[in-house]
């Protein structure tokens, strides 16, 4: 079986978890030989269409009438459009796997110069677009992504099969494009790389706290100073990896790192805590990559964490915005290492039972085969 592999990409420094998608996958593509695969995706936007796609329309952005979303998501889609004809010139695999669903909206049905598809999702638009993030209210507010909907209902009814990340994802997907087959399936993450590794002494005999977001305030990193506060610089140590500028404070230490930096890996296995109390995040890579490596996670309620953490079973949840919740349990952690210890066994105890690359690629490779089947694609 031939598969081509198109990823949408990373976005900045706000949308990185493309790029690790790209990892898993060729983990899995290594630990098997029954398939020729080809990775490709969206290059970065020129000036122009970054303009277009990103720029803001006055005075519509003012009355919240500006549909940013959709032009976004169709120029994406149409790069996509174009960069999928040229890497299938001359070379014509049976299934293409394609994340996320925002750059498959303007493909058109399989069986004209398109194989059958596979699309990858971590949320749907709606379930995106209602995040407490960046969710605004308003009376006319539905209208704004119902184009966006309608096209990511025809892109899924259309899809041989939709591969939805977390439960979470796949009851929206189910909500969206009832006809579509939607199947529950995680790419999963290297486990031989993210591992736990021994603890190094510490001289202050502080405890170490991480996060990781390149939204800092979406990602709830100003709730987590604030749970923290007085403890931070005497019991606490906090790394916050982050692109964001923040003044200094004792305690804290902010860096500056890649997904693959291995300074990273090094912040992930050595913390005694991950947080992340975040008000927008779908299945997010950072907190997977935290469970992996046996480091007990803190985070908040929104999109699929709570089925990544199993319901609280591999890690604590708490309430979006919740700062005297989530100061709670960071310092009832901290306080109980044996209590941190079940949690650090239960996060590495779900990945090598629900997140393994290489066993999660054996199952991908049986959906994809099925997808590639005559008679088994989507509708429209």
């Amino acid at each position: 079986m031939r598969v081509l592999f198109f990823n949408e990409g990373n976005m900045g420094t706000y949308i990185m978890g493309q790029g690790q998608l790209e990892g898993a996958l060729r983990t899995g593509v290594e630990a098997t030989t029954e398939l020729e695969a080809r990775f490709a995706g969206l290059t970065p936007m020129s000036r122009a269409v970054d303009a277009l796609a990103t720029r803001r329309i006055q005075p519509l952005a003012r009355l919240d009438l500006d549909v940013d979303m959709l032009r976004w998501q169709l120029v994406q889609s149409w790069r996509a459009r174009r960069a999928l004809r040229r890497e299938l010139t001359g070379w014509a695999p049976d299934v293409v796997h394609v994340h996320t669903q925002s750059v498959a909206l303007a493909l058109p049905r399989a069986g004209s110069w398109l194989p059958p598809l596979a699309i990858s999702i971590d949320t749907t638009i709606r379930d995106w677009w209602e995040m407490p993030a960046w969710h605004r209210p308003r009376a006319h507010s539905p209208a704004l992504i119902a184009p966006s909907r309608a096209l990511e209902r025809r892109a899924l009814r259309s899809a041989a099969v939709v591969l939805a990340w977390t439960g979470w994802a796949r009851r929206g997907a189910e909500r969206e494009a009832p006809e579509a087959r939607v199947e529950e399936h995680h790419p999963g993450i290297d486990l031989g790389r993210f591992a736990p590794a021994a603890r190094r002494d510490r001289a202050a005999g502080r405890a170490r706290v991480l996060f990781v977001g390149g939204r800092f305030a979406e990602k709830g990193g100003q709730d987590l100073m604030a749970a923290l506060g007085n403890q931070l610089g005497r019991s606490v140590e906090l790394d916050l990896v982050t692109p964001a500028e923040l003044p200094a404070r004792e305690g804290v230490r902010v860096h500056r790192l890649e997904p693959s930096d291995p300074r990273l890996l090094d912040l992930q296995q050595q913390a005694d805590l991950f947080c992340l109390p975040s008000y927008g995040d779908a299945a997010p890579w950072a907190v997977l990559e935290a469970m992996a490596c046996g480091t007990p996670v803190v985070a908040s309620d929104v999109g699929g964490l709570p089925d990544m953490l199993a319901g609280g079973a591999a890690g604590a949840l708490v309430a979006h915005g919740d700062v005297r919740g989530l100061r709670e349990a960071l310092l009832g952690l901290l306080g109980d290492p044996t209590r941190r210890g079940e949690f650090a066994a239960a996060a590495r105890a779900r990945c090598e039972e629900r997140y393994d690359a290489r066993k999660q690629f054996g199952r991908l490779v049986e959906l994809l085969n099925s997808a590639s089947s005559p008679g088994l694609g989507g509708v429209i």
